[in-house]
């Protein structure tokens, strides 16, 4: 994945859990994922996979289309 696609997907989940005021901790919950690996995902260092997407949009009640920016949809 481009390192601008994987950057502007990061932005949107970080957008999206500070609208809802969640931490990397919740996040690393709900993925099953070590907090730094989620870390390393939200600073866009590291790709989110599609099934984390999908995990992440469920636990927080959006469709997983709000983290795919226009231009790569």
């Amino acid at each position: 994945m481009p390192a601008n696609v994987r950057d502007s997907i990061a932005a949107e989940v970080r957008a999206e859990l500070a609208r809802q005021g969640k931490t990397q901790r919740d996040i690393a919950a709900v993925l099953d994922l070590p907090q730094p690996s989620v870390q390393l995902r939200l600073a866009g260092k590291r790709s989110f996979r599609a099934e984390e997407l999908a995990k992440l949009a469920e636990a927080l009640g959006v469709p997983v289309s709000r983290f795919i920016p226009e231009a790569a949809a």
